[in-house]
């Protein structure tokens, strides 16, 4: 089968699983298929299984290497991604280890897709009630504000359930917890810590953070400077245009003066150049340092 007509296949049964499922359900469909991800490539003892809304789901585990042992960081890639996403995000899980953390990256919640919507051939000629108040040259939005609500409540529910469990994989690492979430879900982290939806971490890492929802995202800088926690704001280049809309308000709302409070950090590089993986690591590992020589491990 050509690539072409396989496309199109796949644009129609989109169309129609939309249609039939409706988008809790297609969530839970896209979600299922990325929980099934294959593994075992990874040492078997690296590979754990948390349970969501039923299914397992997996989450990378690797201890900590060396004399250091500062405590756990969980890695939450962004939306749909692997939890050994290609990149700086399984760089990080991978080269954290030696510098005194143990890496727990977990699978993030799935983007939900936009729906497609057909027309049947004898419809077209057909008069219809006018049901769309949008101008000519306004583009049309790809879900409702309700459906929008419903579709970052699901992310949420689906990443609130995953890190509930965490405690009991990372019990044998003792020490402070670092979470570091990327894109979308770094907003979605920001959320819930914004509504106590989540236990506090010790240091929040946050890579080019944004939502795809412009209310939502008009709302990530006041959010992310009210949570009480030391915050490392990394913002690349090539971060999405939401992300970069925000940085400087993200900066600007911070506590100022407050070194083991907020630090941004702008890299010079794209993310997509293994360059710039070295220095994010290095910008965490001594943001970490930092906070460590303020408030040392008990």
């Amino acid at each position: 089968m050509k690539f072409s007509a396989f496309l199109s296949q796949l644009v129609v049964f989109s169309c129609f699983a939309y249609t039939l499922l409706g988008p809790h359900h297609l969530f839970a469909a896209e979600q299922k298929m990325l929980s099934i991800a294959d593994y075992r490539y990874l040492p078997a003892n690296e590979v754990k299984q948390l349970q969501v809304d039923g299914k397992q789901v997996p989450a990378l585990l690797r201890p900590w290497l060396g004399k250091k042992q500062y405590g756990l960081a969980i890695i939450v890639p962004d939306l749909s991604a692997r939890a050994d996403a290609a990149g700086v995000t399984n760089y990080l899980r991978l080269q954290l280890n030696q510098l005194g953390w143990a890496t727990l990256a977990i699978t993030p919640p799935s983007l939900e897709t936009p729906p497609y919507f057909a027309t049947r051939a004898d419809d077209i000629n057909q008069a219809g009630e006018q049901n769309n108040s949008q101008l000519a040259n306004q583009e049309t939005p790809d879900f409702s504000a309700q459906q929008l609500a419903d579709i970052q409540q699901q992310q949420q529910t689906f990443l609130q359930t995953s890190m509930t469990q965490l405690d009991s994989l990372g019990k044998e690492f003792s020490g402070k917890r670092m979470l570091i979430a990327f894109g979308e879900s770094a907003n979605l982290v920001i959320e819930l810590l914004d509504k106590q939806g989540l236990p506090a971490p010790d240091i929040l890492v946050v890579i080019n953070p944004y939502s795809d929802i412009d209310s939502v995202n008009a709302q990530l800088a006041p959010k992310l400077a009210q949570l009480p926690m030391p915050i490392l704001d990394l913002q690349s280049k090539d971060g999405s245009a939401a992300s970069i809309a925000t940085q400087s308000q993200r900066l600007t709302l911070a506590p100022a003066n407050a070194p083991t409070r907020y630090s941004q950090q702008v890299l010079a590089l794209d993310l997509s150049l293994k360059v710039t993986w070295d220095n994010t690591l290095k910008l965490i590992a001594g943001f970490a340092q930092r906070i460590n020589k303020a408030y040392p491990n008990g």
